[in-house]
């Protein structure tokens, strides 16, 4: 009888441990970072999510000698958290062409972090544009 009380007592156990996962809701303070490289300036601003979770982020690229019309934003951005967990984005929406581009980039929700960056990969012969932040509750 012993056992079987033991068995049954390590599944509630490990049921409940189960159960309690929580997803992470902290936000992106809204401060604007920028970075400048390759003749080509990238501007992000982290937006309010509303409530939901997400992670979204306002991107402004301006340059007077790259032509940014043929990189696809939603292959070269990513998030990336404290942890070094990488997430892609899911969803980019475009605007502009040429020389100005901007896009507005959505993560889903992550599993707790205490930091973000978001990650612009290869423009303009710059390997990795990284912008940081310290999420708070």
């Amino acid at each position: 009888m012993k056992p079987l009380k033991l068995l049954l007592s390590i599944v509630v156990v490990l049921g409940s441990l189960m159960t309690t996962t929580k997803t992470f809701t902290a936000t992106v303070p809204q401060t604007s970072r920028t970075d400048s490289g390759g003749g080509v300036t990238v501007k992000v601003t982290p937006l309010d999510t509303k409530g939901s979770g997400d992670f979204r982020f306002q991107v402004a690229l301006d340059t007077h000698s790259v032509n940014l019309d043929g990189y696809d934003f939603k292959a070269i951005t990513l998030l990336r958290d404290d942890a070094g967990n990488n997430y892609l984005p899911t969803s980019v929406e475009n605007k502009g062409s040429g020389h100005h581009r901007e896009f507005t980039v959505t993560f889903a929700k992550i599993a707790s972090a205490k930091s973000v960056e978001l990650v612009i990969k290869d423009v303009a012969k710059v390997k990795e544009r990284i912008f940081r932040w310290e999420l708070t509750n």
